[in-house]
């Protein structure tokens, strides 16, 4: 068979520490949106809002929906529900009682959608990053932003994170964490310290999000993150609060997630990728487990055993640097690929076993 490989250089490539792993996002063909009640007109436009949502999640860009064609091509939402449900939420002090509307999507028509409209897609095996985020405050000064200090802050900076399906979490803020990271260091984007004390945590990467409030109300701030070895940087500002936190996220992960993402390919392109150290009847299952559940690869086929080694040809979209990084950051594959081979289509791991 003749073999084609598309090489994109993309900026997944860059470095990730071979301790970290990236983490396996779930539920991502799922939305949840709050709904005035269970009549039809509201479950048609919650429905919409859940479909919303989920391209969101999976493609990483909170304006997909405003991408040409593709508001005509979901007007018909019952083309990719799987399945409906309600769930009481419980009422705020003043408020009534909110009705969230659960939504499962069809992955198959959803999938075959993201195709069609060439849309990109953000796999599911995420970076996991670790968030310092920092107050500056008129009354009270500096402080970093906790559960304990701001907590609607961070209870609204959860609940988006979640429904854009990125994986993070905060700092301790213990004693550690104070003694190598002060809130002025963090307040002036001093990248090497907030990297050093990041490191504790063997995240993917980090992100420090600033902000204060003027005299009018406004929020003001700004975001910068590392991941590997690359960086990305913007300022946020917002009339409230409550609007600036939105802002931040969306810019924040739409930033990130354009560096993960691929557009998913009509032809596939098939690679070998040898895997040694497959010592087991337990590890062969293990392997080819860990290879079925990327999206990047299409099909496989298992063609010789050799001893410990493991030889199988991949039909993969999105091109070898993103499979290749993909398998590095699972943590349960060691690349051992030489620069020749890989220019040759050929991928070479050793299996780490747990």
């Amino acid at each position: 068979m003749k073999r084609t490989f598309i090489l994109v250089f993309s900026l997944f490539c860059a470095y990730v520490p071979t301790e970290v792993t990236a983490e396996e996002v779930s539920g991502l063909y799922s939305g949840q949106v709050s709904v005035a009640d269970q009549t039809e007109q509201s479950r048609k436009s919650g429905v919409r809002d859940a479909l919303a949502q989920v391209l969101v999640k999976l493609t990483g860009n909170s304006n997909i929906m405003q991408v040409p064609g593709i508001q005509e091509a979901v007007s018909n939402t019952d083309n990719y529900v799987a399945g409906v449900g309600y769930k009481s939420l419980p009422a705020e002090q003043g408020e009534p009682a909110k009705t969230s509307l659960q939504v499962s999507f069809s992955r198959q028509a959803i999938d075959y959608l993201i195709r069609w409209a060439q849309l990109p897609l953000l796999p599911s095996d995420r970076p996991k990053l670790l968030i310092w985020i920092v107050r500056d405050d008129p009354q009270s000064g500096r402080k970093f932003v906790s559960d304990q200090t701001l907590p609607e802050f961070t209870q609204q900076f959860e609940g988006l994170m979640q429904d854009r399906g990125m994986p993070y979490r905060l700092p301790d803020f213990d004693l550690e964490d104070q003694l190598s990271l002060s809130v002025n260091e963090a307040w002036g984007l001093q990248e090497k310290a907030i990297e050093a004390a990041s490191q504790r945590y063997q995240a993917d990467g980090w992100v420090l999000l600033r902000f204060f409030t003027t005299a009018t109300g406004e929020a003001r701030g700004a975001w910068m993150y590392q991941v590997g070895d690359q960086r990305g940087f913007n300022d946020v500002r917002a009339e409230t609060t409550g609007l600036f936190v939105p802002l931040a996220v969306n810019g924040l992960v739409d930033s990130l997630s354009a560096q993960f993402t691929y557009i998913p390919q009509t032809d596939t392109s098939e690679l070998v990728v040898q895997i040694n150290r497959v010592d087991s009847f337990s590890d062969y299952q293990a392997v080819l487990s860990q290879l079925q559940k990327l999206e990047l690869v299409q099909s496989l086929n298992v063609f010789a055993v050799k001893g410990d080694k493991l030889f199988l040809t991949l039909d993969i979209e999105g091109g070898v640097d993103l499979l290749e990084s993909a398998l590095a950051r699972s943590g349960r594959l060691e690349n051992q690929t030489s620069q020749a081979a890989r220019f040759s289509g050929n991928l070479e791991f050793d299996w780490i076993a747990k």
